[in-house]
């Protein structure tokens, strides 16, 4: 490819990369307008007014109401007809075997598990939008490589026409060449939409519209420790919330002390004034209350259930730090893996361009026939797609290790705290 070429397809291409979106610009997209990120943000209010809620474990409770009462058959004199009662009721949990703080407990651990839920959750987001960068610049890339090969393809295709016309070359030569590009144009163009589906899904995490993505490269980390992810913090803090539950379930047995005060406000109708001449107006009750659960069918039960329900989230919990810690090594190895690939596609790469350019001169000298020269081309526009893919995976590896080990991805991607 000469100088002028090369300038020829940088002029095509700056308004693309200008209008370019950097990694680290969708990665800030995304936290601002991701759906679902919104929705855990949501959840995470949710709880907070759930734990509001429960906040005052006496449970004090203040009602007012009002009944109204009446006689109609058998009533006798010394009784009232018609009795109207207005009422102002103060009561509170002295005492009520520890649920009510147990609630309170376990409602804070709620909302500790779902903050660090989406903490693990937008890592995977985030996880994959870099995933979706990378492949799509592979398609872009892969692209401008195989619209090299068609341009090629046609020229060369054009001279071998000029030949035919001449009688120089049969016309098995220009049919050759000419369902080649045509090939190559069918895999362009397959390219092109699966470029599309990927810029639709990268747009639809970032919540804006992204057609085209820069050169971004994550940075180079090396020996980093694994430590345990949100994902595993958010498990520990509901079983911490499990136990709240088991608590709970036990206070039944427990005793209750309450404590109640109420102000009542009468009023007669339909009554032997009389006999009945001492009626209150108004009375102030005072109640203190004690009740003690001797025996009832479903709390053992419940405990029981309460229990087991533990378990599932302990071994859930035992599962899940053998499988993030087996992630993380198999991305060390996977990366390592894919660094090695990027070796051996450039050199391929290399071994590929070199056989094209000597086979392109015996070509054009005819020394050999175009099936060598086709199979030249091709290779070399393989090996250029290749080399390009494992460019872009080794990038997608490096996130994989990065997000693995359980560091903050704000470090990594040099995001400033939102």
């Amino acid at each position: 490819m000469n100088n002028l070429y090369k300038k020829l397809i940088f002029l095509t291409l700056l308004p693309f990369v200008l209008n370019a979106s950097s990694l680290k610009e969708i990665i800030e997209m995304t936290l601002k307008n991701n759906v679902n990120i919104k929705a855990l943000n949501y959840d995470v209010a949710s709880k907070k007014e759930t734990l509001k809620s429960v906040s005052n474990t006496l449970n004090p409770t203040i009602n007012i109401g009002a009944n109204y009462t009446r006689l109609d058959l058998d009533t006798r004199s010394t009784q009232v007809g018609a009795t109207s009662v207005g009422y102002l009721k103060f009561g509170i949990d002295l005492y009520d075997g520890g649920k009510n703080s147990s609630i309170k407990r376990q409602k804070g651990f709620e909302l500790e598990s779902t903050k660090l839920g989406v903490k693990a959750s937008t890592k995977e987001i985030l996880l994959q939008v870099v995933t979706l960068f990378y492949q799509v610049k592979t398609i872009d890339e892969n692209i401008m490589a195989y619209k090299d090969k068609s341009k090629t393809l046609y020229a060369q295709y054009k001279r071998e026409k000029q030949k035919y016309d001449i009688q120089m070359v049969t016309i098995d030569e220009v049919l050759k060449l000419q369902s080649e590009y045509e090939s190559n144009r069918y895999i362009v163009d397959d390219l092109k939409y699966q470029r599309d589906y990927l810029y639709q899904n990268l747009s639809l995490l970032a919540g804006e519209k992204i057609s085209s993505v820069d050169d971004s490269k994550l940075p180079d980390i090396l020996n980093l420790k694994y430590q345990s992810s949100s994902s595993i913090k958010a498990l520990q803090v509901g079983l911490k919330a499990a136990n709240e539950n088991i608590a709970q379930v036990t206070a039944i047995k427990k005793p209750k002390i309450r404590f109640e005060d109420s102000v009542n406000v009468y009023h007669y109708s339909d009554y032997n004034e009389g006999l009945l001449k001492d009626l209150p107006d108004t009375q102030n009750q005072l109640m203190l209350s004690f009740s003690l659960n001797l025996y009832d069918s479903s709390s053992s039960s419940k405990r029981q259930s309460a229990i087991l329900a533990k378990m599932v989230k302990k071994e859930q919990l035992n599962y899940a730090k053998a499988k993030e810690k087996m992630v993380f090594d198999l991305a060390i190895k996977k990366l390592a893996t894919q660094k090695s690939k990027v070796a051996s596609a450039k050199s391929a790469l290399d071994m590929a361009v070199s056989v094209y350019d000597i086979i392109l001169t015996k070509f054009q000298n005819g020394i050999v026939d175009n099936i060598a020269y086709l199979d030249a081309l091709s290779k070399k526009t393989i090996n250029q797609a290749l080399y390009n893919q494992a460019l872009n995976n080794y990038e997608i590896a490096k996130a994989n290790y990065y997000f693995s080990s359980g560091v903050d991805y704000k470090e990594v991607l040099k995001l400033k705290p939102m």
